[in-house]
């Protein structure tokens, strides 16, 4: 027994030592790691502080130049990739620094720091040097760029994109939908990057509109939108208002009332009774969207809808059709459902019917009964909320002749004030 505890005595000490200088060693390294990454970034603050500091100097271009040179000699290269990791992505300044650095130090070091995979720590290096090369216009950055799009790191492959959709290259183009067509990546920053990228691009989207899946079709769609005379692609886009997809019948005919209103009013009206309400929403507004009042009896039964967003989207675009809507609405205060007499109550006012009506009637010696009756309705339909707020909206001379003819009416506010 006094064997093993005297064994065991002469293994646990120098264990427990060991694990002691483990822990120091560790604390030590963390308290310098720690000093050297404040460090570091106090750096990166000084150093970008001195570059806005030139941009927005009145010295020359020339004389900017050479200042940004100056202060990239006092820095070691890693020091210049976490800069180059903090720069805008699109401004003369990160061009100019881009091109002072990889002047400054060898380009075949930033090329392989852009190349090499060397795990997730050191991303960043990798795509500081991937943005440095971009601004500097390397003639071999779209291929690099493609290299690190196809990787797996999740990292890498959304910065080579972002990266890619700022470069003004067809191939870079082509990149971002080949990916978009595999959803490679989130489609929505798919879409993102190539709606902004700076050139034309509808010949490489147009195809998309006959992808066979349905979330490409509907970016394609959404995307075209912004290309307006691109050849061929306003009639497919109007094809696509009888897609399978709702989500690509909604995007076509939102895209088709920017492109051409007056084919969107033809291909939205069957979509008025879409089964999916989104849709339905979407065609109601591209109606709205010719803000012509002739279309206004094809969107007022949508005030009784079951969604209220088809009912909002309703209301939007009749309001958008201004005050000659109101004979259209005039047979929806009568209503069976309470959502379209209080939609069409609130078109009324919101385009200035309700006002002008009561104003004009409240000034008459003899009203009219017609108009006393919808008087009644409109209010009656829009509940005293919309009595108190008409009573807000007149001035104080014409209040008590307003509040004569509501109390007339039964419709007088029981907390209006004169």
């Amino acid at each position: 027994m006094q064997t093993l505890s005297t064994l065991l005595s002469g293994t646990l000490i120098p264990l427990v030592a060991l694990l002691a200088l483990l822990w120091a060693a560790l604390s030590v390294y963390l308290v310098v790691a720690g000093r050297r990454a404040r460090e570091a970034a106090a750096t990166v603050r000084n150093v970008l502080a001195e570059l806005n500091g030139i941009e927005a100097s009145t010295l020359s271009p020339e004389e900017q130049v050479r200042a940004v040179e100056r202060l990239a000699g006092r820095l070691d290269r890693l020091m210049l990739l976490r800069i180059a990791a903090t720069l805008p992505d699109r401004s003369p300044l990160s061009e100019a620094f881009a091109r002072v650095v990889t002047n400054q130090h060898k380009l075949e070091w930033f090329v392989q720091q852009a190349s090499a995979s060397r795990g997730p720590r050191a991303n960043w290096r990798r795509i500081a040097a991937l943005r440095l090369l971009a601004h500097h216009g390397y003639s071999g950055i779209v291929q690099l760029l493609a290299q690190a799009a196809a990787e797996h790191d999740s990292e890498i492959v959304g910065a080579a994109l972002a990266i890619l959709g700022r470069t003004p290259d067809m191939k870079a183009a082509e990149i971002l939908v080949t990916a978009l067509k595999t959803q490679q990546y989130s489609p929505s920053r798919l879409a993102t990057f190539l709606d902004r990228f700076p050139l034309p691009i509808p010949g490489l989207l147009r195809p998309l509109l006959h992808h066979p899946d349905a979330t490409v079709r509907y970016w394609a769609v959404m995307l075209l939108a912004r290309h307006r005379g691109a050849p061929g692609a306003e009639g497919e886009i109007a094809a696509l208002t009888s897609d399978p997809a709702p989500l690509v019948r909604r995007a076509a005919v939102a895209s088709l009332a920017q492109l051409n209103p007056a084919a969107a009013v033809i291909a939205a009206r069957p979509l008025l009774a879409d089964p999916v309400w989104f849709v339905r929403a979407h065609a109601a507004r591209a109606i709205g969207e010719t803000q012509d009042p002739d279309h206004a009896r094809e969107i007022a039964p949508l005030l009784a809808d079951r969604e209220w967003w088809v009912r909002t989207a309703a209301k939007e675009a009749l309001q958008r059709m201004g005050p000659e809507v109101w004979s259209a609405l005039v047979p929806y205060l009568d209503h069976v459902d309470a959502f379209a007499r209080n939609g069409a109550a609130e078109v009324l006012q919101n385009i200035g019917i309700l006002d002008s009506l009561i104003i004009l009637e409240a000034a008459t010696v003899r009203p009219s009964p017609e108009k006393i009756d919808m008087l009644r309705k409109i209010a009656s339909a829009g509940g005293t909320r919309m009595t108190e707020a008409l009573l807000d909206r007149v001035d104080q001379q014409t209040r008590p002749r307003v509040r004569s003819l509501l109390a007339s009416l039964g419709l007088e506010p029981a907390g209006a004030q004169s």
